[in-house]
């Protein structure tokens, strides 16, 4: 099964996009039944071997472990997988998963008379830090800002000293509504995650990044989250770099994404380990757009058939049309971190032809990297010297690919040489 990055056209300099999250956004926040098994991706973000905890045949309880780390030192790590359901595991199988990689996966067939594994609450005010970073750890929760593990995220600020926090709600790609959704309607719960991990580091403060939308009519108040100070941020595709230069020059911030923030206070202060997230499900084949609460390990066809497809789709992208992966298998699971499921009949595209060095591509960088000169050298086949232009800075963000007058894919490009660099290393 192949993987292709998929990237939208825009035919300005800049890319300033036309938004289209108005319909699901505006649809009612619902949750995807599931109709048979779960396929659970025993997969680890941050790198480590996945080792199954129950075998084949055995009950499993929902929020019970279902797989765990294992160092590559042999010592058993403490990162986890929790089972979303409460069922049987029917097998462990291996497979080609078309975002991910190959992994193992645990299928699972619900069955209510398993119970759940009971929670333990947690209060904020009688909790070390210690015990706050070992919770956040095993919940096992994926930040869908960036695809990391929250914890290693944490970890690294608190080594580097890091006390400030943005929480990432900057849905600029032209059908992702998900992150504002989940401000929307989990407003308070976001802001309980932000002093989770405050917690964790100690002390500190935070913003709230959210993208300002004419399409979107947020509930009045939903961005004023108490301690935590709201940015509005308006303008071209990718917002996330103009917040930085005007906020974090320096970099020295932790940005988490708004799912992962209301993930670690269900942790903490439920007991609920990560088992789901907001999807959302959009495209011109979608019959109903909306945002939609998706289990870990649901079948992509199970989403697609619960919201309606009304069009034949030659695309079907887990992200956006800006920066999204294209999927084949209508079969394979939507993971932890999807923050949108995007089926078009039709993609916009310019005729391929050669490159022109207009020089567009690094108008809109966001790391002003000279990703032409990149290209003119991966033509050449002088993948050494392409590397050498900043390819392991690239934020993979499609900005480059989304203004490319000559129907080419840059980003593509700039992602394979930046895979090329870390084998290197």
């Amino acid at each position: 099964m192949g993987r292709k990055n998929i990237n939208f056209f825009n035919t300005g300099r800049h890319v300033d996009l036309e938004q289209h999250k108005e319909p699901a956004f505006s649809a009612p926040l619902c949750s995807v039944p599931i109709r048979d098994c779960v396929h659970v991706p025993l997969y680890d973000p941050g790198g480590e071997v996945m080792y199954p905890v129950p075998r084949k045949g055995d009950r499993c309880a929902r929020f019970s472990p279902l797989a765990r780390t294992m160092t590559h030192s042999g010592e058993m790590g403490p990162s986890w997988i929790m089972s979303p359901v409460s069922g049987f595991v029917e097998d462990i199988v291996p497979m080609e998963h078309e975002l991910l990689g190959p992994l193992f996966c645990a299928v699972i067939r619900p069955d209510n008379t398993v119970p759940p594994l009971p929670t333990v609450q947690h209060s904020l005010g009688t909790m070390t830090i210690d015990g706050v970073l070992r919770t956040v750890h095993q919940a096992g929760i994926v930040d869908e800002f960036d695809g990391k593990p929250l914890i290693h995220k944490i970890l690294r600020a608190r080594e580097r000293d890091i006390r400030e926090i943005a929480a990432i709600a900057l849905d600029d790609s032209p059908y992702v509504s998900s992150a504002l959704k989940t401000v929307s309607e989990f407003a308070a719960e976001v802001t309980d995650g932000i002093t989770v991990v405050l917690k964790a580091l100690d002390g500190g403060s935070a913003k709230l990044a959210i993208f300002d939308c004419e399409e979107v009519h947020m509930r009045p108040g939903s961005d004023s989250m108490g301690f935590v100070k709201p940015v509005r941020m308006s303008g071209g595709f990718p917002l996330i770099s103009k917040f930085k230069r005007q906020y974090y020059p320096k970099g020295n911030f932790l940005p988490i994404g708004v799912q992962a923030l209301r993930a670690a206070s269900n942790a903490l202060l439920r007991g609920i380990p990560q088992t789901n997230g907001i999807v959302t499900v959009s495209g011109d084949c979608i019959r109903h757009p909306c945002n939609a609460i998706v289990v870990n390990g649901t079948p992509l066809e199970d989403v697609l058939r619960f919201v309606g497809v009304n069009k034949v789709p030659n695309y079907v992208i887990f992200g956006d049309t800006m920066n999204g992966v294209t999927v084949t298998d209508m079969s394979t699971p939507v993971p932890l971190g999807t923050r949108a499921i995007t089926v078009m009949h039709s993609l916009i595209r310019p005729e391929k032809t050669s490159c022109t060095r207009c020089g567009r591509c690094v108008a809109v960088c966001p790391m002003g990297l000279p990703v032409y000169l990149a290209m003119r050298s991966h033509e050449r086949g002088n993948v050494e010297e392409a590397a050498s232009f900043g390819a392991e800075k690239c934020t993979g963000c499609g900005a480059c690919s989304a203004v490319c007058p000559s129907g080419l894919e840059p980003a593509d490009v700039m992602r394979t040489l930046k895979r090329y660099k870390r084998k290197r290393r």
